[in-house]
């Protein structure tokens, strides 16, 4: 899907798409999606897992991606550390 339109930056697409989006699954995924305990970020774990097809790895790397873009350096670093080992668990 392609959208045409004044040449808009991410910031901007993200703040006019994201909370329509957010609604729209939240308002199908939840029996109560006005219940207070869902929050924007259960919505957004949803529509990740659902868009990359449930695949732990896809889901990994967009954690990690967002934790680098949220300056979470340290908190990255353990993350893939702890992953590496879990991968390796489970091949061993």
């Amino acid at each position: 899907m392609e959208i045409k339109s004044k040449m808009m930056s991410s910031d901007e697409v993200i703040k006019d798409l994201m909370p329509v989006v957010i609604k729209l699954v939240k308002q199908t995924a939840y029996i109560n999606p006005n219940d207070p305990r869902v929050t924007d970020a259960d919505v957004l774990g949803i529509i990740i897992a659902k868009h990359l097809k449930w695949d732990g790895n896809d889901i990994m790397e967009t954690m990690q991606s967002a934790l680098e873009d949220a300056n979470y350096h340290s908190l990255n670093a353990r993350m893939e550390e702890t992953y590496i080992e879990w991968i390796n668990e489970e091949v061993a």
